[in-house]
């Protein structure tokens, strides 16, 4: 009897696998995460070279009225250049600049500089923003390095005051640390764990739906009238779910392909251990049976498709709660709403995926929700396989909760 109930739940699951991956639907959405990375990554060095070839200032055109006497030096301001009034208007008249700096008689009395700018300005708004403020600064520097040695202040101190502080962000261990990469650590949780919740739900979306089809078609007539309920089964969560899989896998070779190329683009050190890995593929086939149970069990008991997804969105509620609370996450791990969300069955699955990119999580707190979810999914499995026996056969009917309370607990 075993081997045979093992065939057929072999056959049903090469029957759901195949049929589901070739869904047109399914190559697009396991495509589409590679296919957004390649983009992001074209369009990011785009962005890179141009603003790699747009980034010189240029020479600044500074034209002096003030009683005080301005020098321009080349350490501090390489791209100022002093000239009179009349020839900075025959550049601008010219063409040859968009704007020259005005520095007017009642100056440092009246700390106002004037930009003259032409009636039309070269450039796009945001070209002409990012050279305006450069130059700008570099004006301010010219200026108060001039005030400054006019009050007779040595070069040396010059150079000391004007030179910009910077802050290095480091580890305990002295290593760097980047903003780039402090964010990255606050985002790549959130996206982590989206990404393995879609999947979970997309999988049993398909489980969802090929149930309630071929009950809507009566498909499911002529199947079982060779193979029985438990089997078949059996058969469409191990088949769907080895289909999610394969999801999954491309996305996961896709995101460790790409995160080499993420770290040099944006000066981040995003890795993913093995391990993590191995825990997220693990989570996934829990969360996948733990929803697919469900929604096997709804896709009997819906009298209709519409009422199907109905019902289901109900529990899909549960699973983007830990993806709400994800700031809880990164401040307080060993918080007691952590712990509700990773030891409650439903929440478990994306609350452990969460846990598993966030530092300093607890790892007992990893364990406890594992076999939490191992026992709800024994139970889940044994109580939805009684209901998919029980009521696969209603059509166009509303089981009542008597009915349903009496297929799960009744005696075989």
């Amino acid at each position: 009897m075993r081997p045979h109930f093992l065939r057929l739940v072999a056959l049903i699951a090469r029957r759901d696998y195949l049929r589901t991956v070739r869904r047109r639907g399914f190559v697009v959405g396991t495509l589409l995460l590679p296919l957004s990375l390649i983009l992001i990554f074209t369009i990011s060095s785009a962005l890179s070279l141009q603003g790699a070839g747009g980034g010189q200032t240029g020479s600044i055109a500074v034209v002096n009225e003030s009683p005080v006497p301005l020098e321009a030096d080349p350490a501090l301001t390489p791209n100022v250049v002093l000239m009179p009034r009349s020839q900075a208007e025959a550049l601008l008249a010219g063409g040859s600049a968009s704007e020259y700096y005005l520095v007017p008689q009642e100056w440092p009395g009246d700390p106002d500089v004037q930009v003259v700018v032409a009636a039309e300005g070269g450039g796009g708004p945001l070209d002409a923003l990012t050279r305006q403020q450069s130059a700008q600064a570099e004006v301010e520097v010219l200026l108060r390095t001039s005030l400054l040695r006019d009050a007779g202040v040595p070069d040396e101190t010059l150079i000391q005051l004007l030179t910009p502080i910077s802050f290095d962000t480091v580890d305990t261990g002295g290593e760097p640390v980047t903003e780039a990469a402090v964010a990255a650590g606050f985002f790549l949780p959130y996206i982590f764990t989206l990404i393995f919740v879609l999947s979970i739900f997309i999988t049993s979306g398909y489980l969802l739906q090929s149930v309630t089809e071929e009950k809507e078609n009566r498909v499911v007539e002529i199947v079982l009238s060779s193979i029985p309920a438990l089997p078949l089964m059996a058969g469409k969560v191990l088949g769907l779910g080895a289909a999610g899989l394969t999801q999954v896998a491309v996305w996961l070779a896709a995101a460790l392909l790409a995160m080499p190329l993420l770290n040099q683009q944006f000066a981040i050190d995003l890795s993913i251990s093995l391990p993590t890995v191995a825990l997220a593929v693990v989570c996934f086939c829990l969360g996948y049976l733990t929803y697919g149970a469900i929604f096997a069990a709804i896709g009997a008991l819906a009298p209709g498709a519409r009422e199907a997804q109905q019902y289901s969105s109900f529990f899909g509620f549960f699973a983007v709660i830990p993806l709400i609370a994800t700031p809880i996450f990164l401040n307080d791990p060993n918080s007691p709403i952590v712990w509700a969300l990773a030891l409650f069955p439903l929440t478990g699955p994306a609350a452990v995926l969460e846990l598993l990119a966030v530092p300093d999580a607890p790892p007992e707190l990893i364990a406890l929700s594992l076999i939490a979810q191992v026992i709800y999914v024994v139970v889940a499995i044994f109580l939805a396989g009684r209901i998919f026996r029980a009521t696969l056969l209603f059509y166009g009917t509303r089981p009542s909760l008597r009915s349903i309370a009496g297929a799960m607990f009744a005696r075989s």
